[in-house]
């Protein structure tokens, strides 16, 4: 993975303390990876089934969180110990829950708003007005000037997985060598 190249590359002394630092930030990126995946569920339970409290007797609110949270995290190890072989397995599912969300997406902005209440919502669909107001820069100011780079520097990690290739990079050579040899 990512800390084997950076170690190998620096030598041990700078190696082991970019590792510290490496493991202290992956352990708060998942941190708030569960915490917004629990907020996620509390939000979708109180919007499409009414449900305040997800967790009978927990009260709600944080214990929902901290138990939801809890069961993630114990799920998410459960998956790191059986193995890489079951880890891709769950992110193929995972890719076709993410198109299948994509094509809900499209088809739903070629549908439209279909209610008076989508609409207050700020729901348009496809509108020339509003996509021609969207084409320009509308960049906030707080706290001094922003720009599309300093926009970009923070949403860009957020989204990419800057690390994704570098951590599967072990298993992707083994996927090569096997369709060179498939194909020879």
């Amino acid at each position: 993975g990512i800390y084997y190249m950076i170690s190998r590359s620096l030598g041990p002394e700078f190696g082991g303390s970019i590792g510290l630092v490496f493991t202290l930030a992956n352990s708060i990126a998942s941190a708030t990876y569960v915490i917004g995946f629990v907020n996620s569920v509390q939000d979708m339970c109180k919007g499409y089934f009414y449900v305040t409290e997800i967790i009978p007797g927990a009260g709600g609110g944080t214990n929902d969180v901290r138990v939801l949270g809890v069961i993630t995290l114990i799920l998410v190890l459960a998956l790191a110990i059986v193995g890489l072989d079951w880890v891709t397995r769950v992110q193929f599912g995972l890719l076709i829950l993410l198109v299948g969300a994509q094509i809900d997406f499209i088809i739903g902005a070629f549908m439209g708003p279909i209610s008076v209440w989508q609409e207050a919502q700020g729901y348009v669909g496809f509108n020339s007005e509003v996509m021609k107001v969207n084409t320009k820069p509308d960049y906030r100011f707080y706290e001094g000037a922003h720009d599309f780079f300093s926009v970009f520097g923070v949403f860009f990690p957020a989204v990419t997985g800057i690390v994704a290739g570098a951590n599967l990079s072990g298993d992707l050579k083994v996927i090569f060598l096997l369709l060179l040899f498939q194909f020879t």
